[in-house]
């Protein structure tokens, strides 16, 4: 039995723009073709299908020429489901994935850099269903993506796109991984932060600064190294000491006006986790590890990451 209508009338029913009825049958996930007077064709079963998958009833209009008797007799458990065919990709992280991306272009444009060299959410989702893992490992989209989830924020299929760039991400061999990232993850795994900074000069670093604090508007102002009991433990961006360390003084200074009992280790204490980023789980979960290790080491409650 075939059902028939406009794209604006579908448009209208589902509650989404015409240019999204008519992605979604460019894509396939509504399987109609054209039919007279600018109106489309599809069988009952998969229109029926289709607003089993959005959780409501069909719509049958006197112009779609669908029997309504005939209708009450079609069993819903003899409708088969609309599936994107079956993927081999390593990055799928839900196989529904495919099905429920409607191309809809949300996630694309909460992207703050879409566009840049082609970047495109839909793009990175529709080549891991297709399989097309080789393309997307050789890719740089996944290393431009600065991680910030706004895609994912804005998607109304909720896809995990942030889990599928980590994926991809994770799949490329180490020693390809951008350089700086791949170099910081391994610097802090053998020097406790990202830019290798000595134990002695940070401690150092921290002290001096201390000082200039007391005498410039924090009278009596210490900065509190490796203390012992202290309410909240205060991680650092590593590029603050190395470049910028006038701005660890203005949190120094919250602290001090509100009397707060804090603490800076002084090993450890990056807290900018690149192993998240570069996908690299296992680093990740180190650099995790010893962050909680001072926290109890120190007998902390409250742990602040700045970043």
């Amino acid at each position: 039995m075939m059902y028939e209508f406009k794209v604006s009338e579908m448009a209208e029913e589902f509650g989404v723009h015409r240019n999204t009825i008519r992605n979604w049958i460019n894509a396939g996930t509504l399987p109609a073709k054209e039919g007279p007077g600018r109106k489309y064709l599809m069988k009952f079963q998969d229109y029926q299908a289709l607003c089993d998958k959005f959780g409501r009833e069909p719509l049958v209009r006197p112009s779609s020429h669908v029997d309504l008797k005939t209708v009450k007799q079609i069993e819903k458990q003899d409708v088969e489901p609309l599936v994107l065919g079956e993927t081999s990709s390593q990055f799928v992280v839900d196989a529904s994935m495919g099905d429920a991306c409607l191309t809809c272009g949300s996630c694309a444009s909460a992207c703050p850099i879409s566009g840049v060299s082609g970047l495109d959410p839909r793009k990175i989702v529709r080549m891991a269903v297709l399989g097309m893992d080789q393309e997307l490992l050789e890719s740089t989209w996944p290393w431009k993506c600065t991680m910030c989830g706004k895609c994912e924020e804005a998607c109304p299929a909720n896809i995990q796109i942030i889990g599928l760039m980590r994926k991809i991400r994770g799949a490329r061999e180490r020693d390809l991984v951008p350089g700086p990232i791949h170099k910081g993850v391994q610097m802090c795994l053998e020097r406790g932060n990202n830019l290798g900074i000595p134990k002695d000069d940070f401690v150092f670093l921290c002290e001096d600064l201390g000082e200039e604090l007391a005498e410039e508007s924090c009278p009596g102002f210490k900065t509190p190294i490796d203390v012992n009991g202290a309410r909240v433990l205060v991680t650092v961006n590593s590029k603050e000491p190395f470049a910028e360390p006038d701005d660890m003084k203005w949190w120094w200074k919250i602290f001090y006006s509100a009397g707060e009992s804090w603490t800076i280790s002084s090993e450890h204490w990056e807290g900018v986790n690149w192993g998240l980023f570069s996908g690299d789980d296992d680093a990740m979960k180190i650099v995790v590890g010893r962050i909680v290790d001072n926290m109890r080491r120190l007998n902390c409650k409250i742990l602040l990451l700045p970043e």
